[in-house]
Formats: C-alpha cells, structure tokens, sequence
C-alpha cells in the first residue's frame, strides 16, 4: 500500500522546535506518534477481528538514492480495502462463488457479500500530526 503525502511546513517554526535534536529523532518520533493513533483508528472503526492488521501497522525508515524517508503502514494485503473500502459488492472472478470461514469457523460459500466502506485511519492519524508530536 502506497500514498504519497505532500507536508508543507514553517522552517524557521520546526528549526526551533527541533534545536535540541536532530531532524531525524523527530521526524521519527513523529512518525510513531501516526502509527499508534493509526492503530487506535482501526480500533475505534471496529474493524478488529483477529487483531492481525492493528499489529501489522508500522513507521519504517527507508533509505535509498542518498535520501533518507519515513512510512507508516501495513504489509497486510487486505488492509488497502479496509482503508480505502470497495466499490460495490464481492464477486468471484474464477469461480462460481466465493469462499471464507464465517463468523461461526465452519465455511461459508455466497456468490456475493457486500462491499465494505473505507475507515481512512491511516489518513486520519496523518491529519492529526501537529508540530507537538515532533517534541519529545
């Protein structure tokens, strides 16, 4: 899953706040603070079964082509889904009907169940940054 996000920000503002740490303490730091409201975010949608994608949401450093980025996110295939939603219901693509454990464990086999609606908690934990969350 990846989304790009433009931030915009008063340097003269972030170099003091940030004058008694380096810019990556805080940006990391920062990028920890979405995590977590992020994994509250997925708690408060209700989108909670086995716990799997709440504790799969993680900040990451990458460094490449001499730059140095920071993501928050999920390796979880379905989590895009859970996040963005689907448009309309779920059919099959090479059967004739789907098939998936129910609430009960025994399998179910519907030809189509609805689609679910998006619970932005990545975009929304990443909305709530605020120039605190990169003082420690």
């Amino acid at each position: 899953m990846s989304r790009n996000v433009r931030i915009t920000w008063n340097r003269a503002e972030f170099d003091r706040i940030t004058e008694h740490q380096t810019v990556p303490q805080a940006v990391w730091r920062a990028a920890g603070r979405v995590r977590d409201r992020a994994k509250v975010g997925i708690t408060q949608a209700g989108r909670i079964d086995t716990g799997a994608m709440r504790n799969s949401i993680v900040a990451l450093r990458l460094r490449a082509r001499g730059g140095v980025w920071y993501e928050v996110g999920s390796n979880l295939p379905y989590t895009i889904y859970q996040h963005e939603g689907t448009k309309g219901p779920i059919v099959p693509r090479r059967a004739k009907v789907l098939r998936f454990k129910g609430s009960s464990g025994s399998y179910v086999f519907p030809k189509q169940v609805r689609g679910v609606t998006g619970a932005p908690f990545l975009t929304d934990a990443l909305r709530t940054l605020t120039v605190n969350d990169f003082l420690p």
